[in-house]
C-alpha cells in the first residue's frame, strides 16, 4: 500500500439503500425525490471532480464510498487510484457497523483522520457518530436546492432531529450551489474590472498591482517591507525598459491590515514617500495606500495582479478574495496561500525569495496569458468547469487548514458560518471552454506611441469597452 506524505482527508459518501428500509427512511435528511444532485451517480461525479482538484491543491484524499442496509454483508475493499488518492468501499448492515469498520480502517490504514468531510445525508449520520466518539473536526455539505434546517422538515419526522443534530455538531456546514452566468463576485456598484478602476480614479489602461503586506505599525519591520517592495518594483521597471513587450504603466496599491487605523495608514504613506523620494524614484514608480476597509472590494476587483509578499503567509483568505474577483495571485510556494494559488490557473507561486523571482512572476501575470484571461472571465460568470472546481477546492482547502490548525493550537482560527457557500459547476456545463474573444479587460499599451493617441479617441474607446463589459457581465 502506497502512503502519501501529505495530510489525508476522509470524504464520506454513502449511497441510499432500498426504499422501505428503516435506515433509508431516516437517512434522507435533505434529499428530494428524483433530485439529480442527490442521485448516487451525480454525487460520485462531483466527488471525482472535487477530489482531483483537492489533490492538485496539495492534499491526500481518501474517498469512502459506502452502502448500508440489512441486505449487505460487512466488507471493506481498498482501491489505490494514485499515491495521493484512494477509494475505500465499505458495505455494512447498519450505521453502527459502518462506523466500526471506518474506525478500524483509520487506525490501521488511514492514520486516524483528524478531519472528515461527509457529502450526503446518510454520511452525515455517520459523521455525527464519529464526531461524538472521536472528537475529530467534521464538515458536512449539502446542495442549496436541498435543506438542512429544522423548519423545512415535517414536524415529528425522524430526519428532523437528525438534521438538527448534524447542524449543531458539525464544525462547519458547506452549502454547494450551482455556478451560473448570473453570479458576480463584484461589489454591487461595479460589474467589471474597468468599472472598479474608474471608481477608484484609475484609467482602464492603468496596470493596478496590489501589495497585500503585513506592515507592522511601527519600527524597522515596516521599513524593511517597504525596501523589499522597492527592490521588486525597481526590478519590474527595469524589465519593462529592457523588454518592450513588457511595458506597463504600473500603479502599486498598498493594502494594509484591516485593523490599521488612519494614523497607521498615514505613517505607512509617509514612510513610503520618504523612501521613494530618497531614491529619486517618484517619477518612475506610482503608488498609493488604500483607504478605508469598505473600499477593499473595489481594489481587489480593479487589480490586475495581487502580491502576497509574506513568505510564510499562514492562510489563503487574502488570496481567495482576489481569486474570486478574477485577480491572479503571486505568493510564496511555502505559504498557506499555496493551497489556493494553483500555478497558471489562479496565480503563480514563487520558489525563491529574491526580488528577481517576484518581479518575473508579476511580469508573467501582467502579460495576460490565456489562463489569466480565463480567470478574469470566470469572475464574470463565463465559467470554465475545470477552473471552477479548482476555485471550489481552494475554498475547501482554506476551511480544512484552519480547522486542522485549530485542532493543534486550540486557538479558534475558523469562525463557523453554517452554512459556508461554495459554488460548483453545473453538470451540464460545456467542457470545451474557449475564452471570449471580446475584450473583458484593457491591457496596458505596449508602447509610448499607443499611449500618445488623441484624448477624444481614447475616451471613446474607454466608453465602448466599459459598455461592452457591462453588457457581458449582466448577461
Amino acid at each position: 500500500m502506497v502512503h502519501s506524505p501529505k495530510q489525508a482527508i476522509a470524504i464520506l459518501s454513502i449511497d441510499e439503500v432500498q426504499a422501505g428500509s428503516a435506515v433509508s427512511r431516516q437517512s434522507t435528511l435533505h434529499s428530494k425525490p428524483n433530485d439529480s444532485k442527490s442521485d448516487p451517480s451525480a454525487i460520485h461525479h462531483q466527488l471525482t471532480q472535487l477530489t482531483s482538484a483537492l489533490i492538485k491543491a496539495g492534499w491526500q484524499i481518501d474517498r469512502f464510498l459506502g452502502k448500508v442496509g440489512e441486505s449487505y454483508t460487512n466488507q471493506v475493499k481498498i482501491e489505490q487510484d494514485s499515491p495521493d488518492s484512494r477509494k475505500i468501499y465499505i458495505t455494512a448492515t447498519n450505521i453502527a457497523q459502518f462506523v466500526r469498520d471506518f474506525q478500524k480502517f483509520a487506525t490501521h490504514e488511514g492514520g486516524n483522520y483528524p478531519l472528515i468531510h461527509t457529502w450526503n445525508g446518510l454520511a452525515g449520520q455517520i459523521g455525527l457518530q464519529l464526531k461524538v466518539s472521536g472528537g475529530m473536526q467534521w464538515i458536512h455539505s449539502y446542495w442549496s436546492e436541498d435543506s438542512l434546517s429544522i423548519e423545512s422538515q415535517i414536524s415529528g419526522h425522524p430526519s428532523a432531529q437528525k438534521a438538527w443534530q448534524i447542524r449543531h455538531n458539525a464544525d462547519e456546514i458547506i452549502e454547494f450551489a450551482a455556478l451560473n452566468a448570473k453570479y458576480s463576485p463584484f461589489h454591487p456598484k461595479v460589474r467589471s474590472k474597468i468599472e472598479a478602476k474608474h471608481q477608484l480614479g484609475f484609467s482602464a489602461f492603468d496596470t493596478v498591482i496590489l501589495w497585500v503586506g503585513t506592515f507592522a505599525q511601527q519600527g524597522d519591520r515596516a521599513l524593511q517591507e517597504i525596501e523589499r517592495w522597492l527592490e521588486i518594483a525597481t526590478r519590474l521597471n527595469q524589465m519593462s525598459a529592457i523588454q518592450r513587450h513588457r511595458s506597463w504603466k504600473q500603479h502599486w496599491v498598498f493594502i494594509a491590515q484591516t485593523s490599521s487605523s488612519a494614523d497607521d495608514l498615514a505613517q505607512i504613506h509617509r514612510a513610503i514617500q520618504e523612501k521613494v523620494s530618497a531614491l529619486d524614484l517618484k517619477d518612475k514608480i506610482h503608488w498609493s495606500v488604500s483607504g478605508s476597509p469598505e473600499n477593499l472590494d473595489f481594489y481587489y476587483s480593479a487589480a490586475d495582479a495581487c502580491v502576497l509578499p509574506n513568505w510564510r503567509e499562514p492562510f489563503a483568505d487574502k488570496a481567495l478574495r482576489a481569486i474570486d474577483r478574477g485577480t491572479p495571485v503571486i505568493a510564496s510556494q511555502y505559504s498557506g496561500a499555496r493551497f489556493a494559488v494553483i500555478p497558471k490557473e489562479t496565480g503563480l507561486r514563487v520558489a525563491a525569495n529574491m526580488p528577481e523571482a517576484w518581479a518575473e512572476a508579476i511580469a508573467q501575470v501582467l502579460e495576460g496569458d490565456r489562463w489569466v484571461k480565463r480567470l478574469w472571465q470566470n469572475s464574470l460568470g463565463k465559467s470554465d468547469p475545470d477552473l471552477s472546481w479548482t476555485i471550489a477546492a481552494a475554498h475547501l482547502s482554506e476551511i480544512y487548514r484552519r480547522l486542522l490548525a485549530q485542532t493543534i493550537t486550540q486557538i479558534p482560527l475558523w469562525r463557523s458560518q453554517k452554512p459556508y457557500s461554495i459554488l460548483l459547476p453545473q453538470r451540464a456545463m460545456v467542457t470545451d471552454f474557449e475564452p471570449d474573444k471580446t475584450l473583458d479587460f484593457v491591457p496596458s499599451p505596449a508602447s509610448d506611441e499607443v499611449q500618445a493617441g488623441s484624448a477624444v479617441s481614447r475616451q471613446s474607446t474607454l466608453h465602448s469597452v466599459a459598455v461592452a463589459a457591462m453588457r457581458r457581465s449582466a448577461s
